[in-house]
């Protein structure tokens, strides 16, 4: 008799509950519809992922070559205004690099969540 029983508290039972009730009140706070688990279409999601994760692997090239342009830019730019240019100009491209990748990364989930 080597059966394998899955023992939990009842408190790690009741904070499971608790977790799932309140994410179930969020989505309806916020408006968002029920997702029904055996709707969502895998092979889609499977696309969407590789879809955002080459704009991943595409931001993360376009981060190295602005900061590899930035430090170049640093180098030749003569005393006190190199360290400017490093202290002050990173965080315009760091946040443009972001807004572009999230909106991009938006767009892809959204084109595979409008067909349902």
């Amino acid at each position: 008799m080597n059966q394998r029983v899955r023992v939990t508290s009842p408190q790690t039972r009741l904070a499971l509950r608790r977790r799932s009730d309140a994410t179930r009140r969020l989505n309806r706070l916020a408006g968002q519809p029920q997702v029904d688990r055996s709707a969502i279409d895998l092979a889609d999601a499977e696309r969407a992922l590789h879809r955002q994760r080459r704009l991943a692997v595409r931001t993360a090239a376009a981060l190295l070559c602005a900061l590899a342009a930035l430090l170049t830019a640093a180098v030749l730019t003569p005393g006190r205004l190199g360290w400017a240019v490093l202290f002050f100009a990173p965080y315009p491209v760091l946040l443009a690099l972001a807004a572009f990748h999230v909106r991009r990364a938006e767009r892809i989930e959204s084109e595979y969540c409008e067909g349902d």
